[in-house]
């Protein structure tokens, strides 16, 4: 072979070898590790209305809280699909839970004194004007005329046919 072919040969083995093999690895990766989030996921909404949820989660073969796969490999490529789904825009964040199961806020001591005095609530409305139903009353002087309406536009012409 020629030197420069050989040279060429040479390029095209790097290039596959350090550039797309593992470009093509790390998409496989990321393929594998969005299929494992897609289950748990399903596993999640499935266990949604069960009453105990982490009981659930378990018997789905997932762990109820982070890192949500008990073996290393689901967990290191669900992961690796989470952190780089999240830089592409995806959502991988599960519903909070109701109100009626968020755990109760204890109650805190009352504050010696509000450092800003309370605002005075607002004055009532005036009340409606004479005339019935809202409409303001009639002018005392009836003397006057109502204005004549606008007359209207006259038809445009239209051109005449032979």
């Amino acid at each position: 072979m020629a030197p420069i072919i050989s040279k060429i040969v040479s390029i095209i083995k790097n290039v596959l070898l350090f550039g797309l093999i593992p470009l093509f690895i790390l998409a496989l990766g990321f393929f594998l590790g969005e299929q494992f989030e897609v289950g748990r996921l399903g596993a999640v909404a499935a266990c949604e209305e069960s009453q105990n949820k982490s009981a659930c989660m378990r018997s789905k073969g997932y762990l109820p809280q982070a890192p949500y796969y008990p073996d290393l490999g689901r967990r290191y490529l669900g992961g690796f699909a989470r952190a780089l789904g999240g830089d592409l825009g995806a959502s991988y964040r599960e519903a909070p839970p109701p109100p009626a199961a968020a755990p109760a806020v204890q109650e805190q001591a009352p504050a010696a004194e509000p450092a800003v005095p309370p605002v005075p609530p607002p004055p009532p409305p005036p009340p409606p004007l004479k005339g019935g139903k809202g409409q303001p009353a009639a002018p005392a002087s009836a003397s006057s005329p109502a204005p004549a309406p606008a007359p209207a536009p006259a038809p445009l012409p239209t051109p005449a046919k032979k």
